[in-house]
């Protein structure tokens, strides 16, 4: 054990991973009030802002070719894409229906029989049980014949090991999501920062539980100490839900991915095991691959990895505006620009 020396001329450098807490640190005004030594920077936890052109322009292109309702989560709808967005599949007269959980989506495709339904899932573990359970409830059910399941789950680890691996961001320490980690656990983090010799401390949402988090982290850089702490208890055990862990398991399996920021990484999503083929979404209803195009002057694809900040991109306050959103990472409710523009991010840099 060292102890290390930082300043505001080489401070140290606290990724919050989840979009979560990039946004309650704004609110709470802890990101004001934290020593000129620490900086926080965001890390790839926002499940709508590291979704790939790609997988949605499949959902976009589904629509347009089948005669098929899309059901997806308001974050969704206004993401741009060089192909248009969900958004502009409703103007083109497309039904698109907005849904709070996939329970919802099940409702809907039950009350809708002469509708094809795809619910686009979208999210890391945390959501995976409950698309799970819808999955389980449709194969299973009599009345629901026309719900399919376009998934796009993702998983944390593996990206955040590319991330580390690149080198693209300088980080001593991790701020561990809270609501992933009451999937998978705390010590499933042990070999990821073991191997990136840097500490991590998950916790929860308040202030006084990221007050709490985040002073555990900073005494563990400090000291030079690699470990990983759960600050969050009360939800997290150390080796998370086994039940949750058991549906995932039971309805999914690892697959290849692309994210916005970090590109191809393998095993680092989840795709619907052969034997639900029945309800998969690209088996029904097939379309072709695009190609990823990145929307000009827009940086959601460095600012998703903490490799910039919203203030340092050309179109942030400007042309992209909660209003006139031009990237997901100010479209989304956990999106790293969005923070910043609601909460004054600027003030940070005094």
């Amino acid at each position: 054990m060292t102890n290390r020396k930082f300043s505001s001329d080489n401070p140290a450098v606290l990724m919050e991973v989840c979009g979560t807490h990039t946004h309650e640190l704004f609110r709470t005004g802890i990101r004001f009030s934290l020593p000129d030594w620490v900086r926080l920077i965001s890390g790839p936890g926002c499940p709508v802002c590291v979704t790939d052109d790609r997988d949605l322009a499949k959902i976009i292109t589904m629509a347009r070719t089948y005669s098929v309702t899309v059901l997806t989560f308001g974050d969704m709808l206004r993401v741009p894409t060089p192909y248009g967005s969900l958004a502009t599949l409703r103007s083109e007269g497309k039904n698109v229906q907005i849904v709070y959980s996939p329970v919802d989506a099940l409702s809907y495709a039950r009350e809708h029989q002469e509708e094809q339904c795809v619910f686009f899932a979208v999210g890391f573990e945390t959501t995976m049980p409950a698309v799970a359970v819808a999955i389980q409830d449709t194969v299973n059910s009599r009345d629901v014949q026309n719900l399919y399941f376009l998934i796009n789950h993702k998983k944390v680890i593996p990206a955040l090991d590319i991330l580390l691996s690149s080198k693209r961001v300088n980080v001593d320490g991790l701020i561990l999501p809270g609501h992933v980690s009451a999937i998978i656990g705390k010590d499933v983090y042990e070999p990821l920062l073991y191997k990136h010799h840097i500490p991590g401390v998950v916790t929860g949402f308040s202030k006084d539980q990221l007050a709490f988090g985040l002073n555990l982290l900073m005494h563990l850089v400090l000291h030079g100490q690699v470990s990983v702490l759960n600050a969050y208890p009360e939800v997290v055990r150390d080796g998370g839900n086994k039940e949750a862990q058991n549906l995932i398991d039971m309805y999914f399996e690892p697959t290849d991915a692309y994210w916005r920021g970090l590109g191809f990484i393998p095993q680092s999503a989840m795709k619907l095991k052969e034997k639900f083929s029945s309800v998969d979404a690209e088996k029904a209803f097939p379309v072709d691959d695009v190609e990823s195009q990145p929307i000009p002057g827009c940086k959601c694809a460095d600012v998703v990895i903490g490799a910039t900040e919203p203030i340092n991109c050309p179109l942030f306050g400007k042309v992209c505006t909660p209003r006139n959103p031009i990237g997901p990472c100010m479209v989304s409710s956990e999106g790293t620009c969005s923070a910043w523009f609601r909460y004054g991010g600027e003030a940070v840099h005094g």
